[in-house]
């Protein structure tokens, strides 16, 4: 079969390799039906990240099962299935923890990524292999939206770690500064507005900020973000990936505020404003979004129809046309897979 490879900087090209087989166990072989491209794959490939060129694209996806080892049960051949892109094992102390993202069995593997896309491949390919099946699989409701779930695993998720998770317990007023990461940032608008929670967009980009609009959350265009915002909020999210939009949004928490960031900036120094948050009892967090454990909660919200992720998806083309549509502009682009 063919697999969409990173090969070197700006460059990705199709390579021929062997149909992945069961090997073992707690196994199954997933054909991708419809891969998002996340907001970090571009920047992989341009070279603005610490990831290194040699591994095969594709993390975000959903599928149905082909086929599974003896053992596994509950997924029957043509299951549709959402696969977390953090492969882990279910059993070890971490993933027991729900810390599946830093399962110690596996180590960070992640599909379409660095050492784990060298080792499990990508999602632009015709299948897939899932290890420890029984932990990895989803199984998707009836019906879903494919396209519009494709980036379930990852970039959806995200929002549900920067604003879902405390709407969850108390509806308070969410700030979301939109930029670099472009799908994440109206995610997360759109979820925290489907929670009932009061919700201000901030972003320069105006294709952003009208599909904001068109989601019915209020906006602001923002040429040259200001020290901070004015009204001050209790969680405020950066998707803006600059220091500047960092900055501004720990300036623009409220006493006792949240800081979430989807953004992630490549080294250890970074500028904190500690006496204002000191002052203010404000907290921030960071890290990696824990998919398995995340994707049920944003189904919850996809079920109850006042959550629509597909309304981000900006393009789609099919898996024969990936190679040349991956590397074009594009808030949300999925892949779905070529007619048989």
């Amino acid at each position: 079969m063919r697999q969409l490879v990173f090969v070197k900087k700006h460059t990705i090209e199709w390579r021929d390799v062997p149909d992945p087989v069961l090997e073992g166990k707690n196994q199954a072989i997933v054909r991708p039906l419809a891969v998002a491209r996340c907001d970090l794959d571009l920047p992989i490939i341009h070279g603005q990240t610490l990831f290194r060129p040699g591994f095969a694209l594709g993390h975000e996806f959903v599928g149905e099962v082909v086929q599974t080892s003896e053992d596994v049960v509950g997924f029957p051949p043509g299951t549709k299935v959402v696969v977390p892109f953090q492969v882990s094992c279910g059993s070890c102390p971490a993933c027991a923890r729900a810390f599946s993202r830093n399962c110690e069995t596996t180590g960070p593997m992640d599909y379409g990524m660095g050492p784990g896309g060298k080792k499990y491949g990508g999602a632009l390919a015709e299948k897939v292999l899932v290890p420890y099946a029984q932990q990895m699989l989803l199984k998707l409701p009836e019906g879903a939206d494919l396209v519009g779930l494709a980036s379930l695993s990852d970039n959806i998720s995200e929002a549900w770690k920067l604003a879902g998770k405390y709407l969850a317990n108390r509806l308070q007023p969410v700030l979301v500064l939109g930029g670099f990461a472009s799908s994440i940032g109206l995610y997360t608008a759109s979820l925290a507005k489907a929670m009932g929670a009061e919700v201000l967009y901030i972003d320069n980009d105006k294709e952003r900020l009208g599909i904001a609009e068109k989601l019915g959350v209020p906006v602001e265009q923002v040429e040259t973000l200001p020290k901070s915002w004015d009204k001050k909020f209790p969680i405020v999210v950066d998707a803006n990936n600059s220091e500047a939009g960092f900055q501004f949004c720990l300036r623009s928490a409220d006493f006792g505020g949240k800081v979430t960031s989807a953004s992630i900036y490549w080294t250890n120094r970074l500028e904190f404003p500690y006496m204002d948050m000191y002052l203010k009892g404000a907290s921030v967090d960071i890290g990696r979004v824990d998919s398995r454990e995340t994707m049920p909660e944003i189904l919850k919200w996809v079920a109850s129809g006042k959550f629509n992720p597909g309304a981000i998806v900006t393009k789609t083309a099919l898996l024969k046309d990936a190679a040349e549509a991956w590397l074009e502009p594009s808030i949300k682009l999925v892949i779905t897979q070529d007619s048989p």
